[in-house]
């Protein structure tokens, strides 16, 4: 009888296991991504517009990552890979397609010390996709091999070996998808070859129009919407073919979106944040009509970054298509609260999609001004003001070279000295289309204990110095490791010698346990030397509240408001007969009470310098720890 019992307990399981939502995960590199359309507004990856394809009960992640390879996607410090292999469960897909960042070296490994992204495709790129295999076979998954889109290097009207991702002299020796191909012989995985997809489909276009309809301006591997959607559409057909995702595909979707999804973060009441949305449609029955979309509370349209905005928006069309059309949003919060709800897209008889937006409304009344400014002018030495931790300018694979004048500044900026910054040997390795995951400069502010910061404006000047082909991406993360950064800005085209101005309105709330950390990832476009990435006047800014209350370990709470405050803070909820103890940052102790029986008392710290200061309250039983504000 335990037998019948465990088999049938295993058998319900796998069934429900088995019952659930599939997940489809994608890995892979920049062509794959995601890219968020007020940052990238003519770059999107086919993995993006893979989303438009789907349908049924299925759920979608894109975990591919620009600079990825199948080292650095596996073993990264951002833990890419270590992410989605914690979610897996039975019954969902992986699908995996690098090669363009291994490629970097040539064909060859870099050093793994060296923490390089570089394999050689007979060598450590098919021991990682076997890895990714194995991982995913593991935990009931199931694995697919996607081989890399082409990058349109033409030959006539050819394709090259090197833009098939061969870069040998021969058909086998460095050829990366004859190498993945071969791991999905070797292990019965299947495999969507896209790059003979997308091979025959810009050959069938011609050089100038494959390039011009496909592809992004400033160079011919990364995708434009238009080439994403047909990308995404010869791997979905092929999917189809091979009878893969059969329940969950729909090969010709009407109407196409992206993002999916909007997250506008935090955005101060009275205030608003900006998104953008890209829609067009293909094969629209009726023909001619309109597209209409019907924002919930919080939220508003408009065709125009700076037109007119409304609750709602039409759109005509003719012909049975729309073109692709960018639709801007805004958040604009009425109350201190989480705002959560849909874009309703429509058309025809009823025929709806929905677009999730999400936003959270801050108080402006609330909290002390901090700001960190770094010069960047002869050292990296910050003037910090308000209650903040810094954290310190760091470097991974570069340094400062020396500070020194630009010529050429923004209207208006009488400019002065530059930190430049270079890499190792003042040396720029040629072969990288994207970032460098491990090249960046790092700075960062931290909260102190017992409070939160908004981080709500980043200011400085940046800029390339002894040449054109400097490109950089600015981006930022809560977490130590890095990981689920948020891209502020992608700088691909900048101009010798000359500093602009970057700016920006993140929103960022940061708890005690978190940080916010702003890295900068440089790289050039081809080999150089004697070029360098220069700062300046960097600064971060926001404001620093308490966490409501003060508590110990067993959760009982003192209240004490208002917090911040201008000076009075009122205290409820001490236990009779406790010590109140004031001090200020360097540790001194500048106010003490006693507590009498009605648990309440009146703390004055007016005349007391802005910033930050820890109170204790002492008694018999228990202790307290808290932060007061003083603005």
């Amino acid at each position: 009888m335990r037998k019948i019992i465990t088999f049938f307990s295993i058998l319900i399981v796998s069934l429900v296991c088995m019952s659930s939502t599939p997940t489809v995960y994608f890995i892979g590199d920049s062509t794959m991504a995601d890219y968020d359309p007020a940052v990238y507004p003519n770059q999107r990856g086919w993995g993006q517009m893979f989303r438009n394809f789907l349908t049924g009960d299925i759920s979608f992640v894109n975990a591919a990552r620009n600079g990825r390879s199948t080292r650095s996607f596996y073993t990264g410090s951002d833990s890419l890979w270590a992410g989605v292999r914690t979610k897996l469960k039975a019954g969902d897909y992986v699908f995996i397609q690098f090669a363009h960042n291994d490629e970097k070296l040539n064909g060859l490994s870099d050093p793994l010390e060296t923490g390089g992204i570089a394999t050689a495709p007979w060598e450590d790129y098919q021991l990682y996709l076997r890895d990714y295999i194995r991982d995913s076979r593991n935990l009931g998954a199931t694995p697919i091999l996607v081989t890399p889109i082409i990058r349109c290097y033409f030959s006539g009207n050819s394709i090259t070996e090197k833009g098939k991702h061969n870069l040998g002299t021969d058909d086998s020796t460095l050829n990366y998808v004859r190498a993945m191909k071969a791991v999905g012989r070797e292990l019965s995985v299947p495999v969507i070859d896209h790059t003979t997809l997308t091979t025959n489909y810009a050959e069938s276009l011609g050089a100038i129009n494959a390039y011009s309809t496909i592809y992004v301006t400033t160079d011919q591997t990364h995708l434009n919407p238009i080439g994403a959607t047909l990308y995404a559409q010869l791997a979905v057909q092929e999917m189809l073919k091979q009878n893969i995702l059969t329940n969950f595909l729909n090969a010709s979707p009407n109407l196409i979106i992206t993002p999916g999804a909007l997250d506008f973060g935090n955005s101060y009441i009275s205030g608003f944040s900006s998104s953008k949305l890209s829609i067009s449609g293909l094969s629209l029955n009726p023909e001619s009509g309109n597209i209409t979309i019907s924002t919930p509370d919080g939220f508003n349209v408009g065709l125009s970054s700076t037109g007119t905005f409304s609750t709602t928006l039409q759109i005509p069309y003719s012909g049975g298509n729309l073109s692709a059309t960018d639709v801007y949003v805004h958040f604009q919060p009425s109350d201190e609260k989480l705002y959560s709800d849909s874009l309703v897209i429509s058309y025809g008889s009823g025929i709806t999609k929905k677009i999730f937006v999400t936003g959270n409304g801050l108080s402006m009344s609330s909290g002390v001004g901090f700001s960190v400014n770094f010069p960047l002018t002869a050292n990296t030495t910050p003037v910090v003001s308000g209650p903040v931790i810094n954290l310190e300018e760091t470097w991974s694979e570069m340094y400062v070279k020396n500070y020194a004048s630009i010529a050429n500044w923004p209207e208006g900026v009488t400019g002065t000295a530059s930190q430049r910054n270079s890499v190792p040997n003042d040396a720029w390795p040629a072969g990288e289309i994207d970032i460098n995951t491990s090249r960046f400069i790092q700075f960062g502010v931290k909260a102190n204990e017992g409070t939160k910061l908004t981080v709500d404006s980043i200011g400085l000047y940046a800029g390339a110095a002894g040449g054109s082909g400097l490109k950089y991406r600015v981006l930022y993360s809560k977490n130590a490791d890095f990981s689920n950064p948020i891209t502020l800005e992608d700088k691909i085209s900048n101009t010798s010698n000359t500093m602009v101005v970057l700016s920006y309105k993140p929103m960022i709330q940061v708890t005690e346990s978190e940080g916010f950390y702003l890295r900068f990832y440089p790289w050039y476009d081809g080999s150089a030397s004697t070029k360098y990435f220069c700062l300046s006047n960097m600064t971060i800014a926001g404001k620093v509240s308490t966490i409501n209350g003060i508590s110990d370990a067993n959760q009982d709470i003192i209240n004490v408001y208002p917090n911040p405050s201008n000076g009075i803070y009122r205290f409820k909820n001490i236990v009779p007969k406790s010590q109140l103890e004031v001090y200020n940052s360097t540790g001194q102790l500048i106010k003490q009470y006693t507590v009498s029986d009605n648990c309440e008392i009146n703390l004055d710290l007016t005349g007391f310098c802005k910033g930050s200061y820890i109170v204790k309250v002492l008694s018999q039983y228990k202790s307290y720890t808290g932060i007061l504000l003083l603005k």
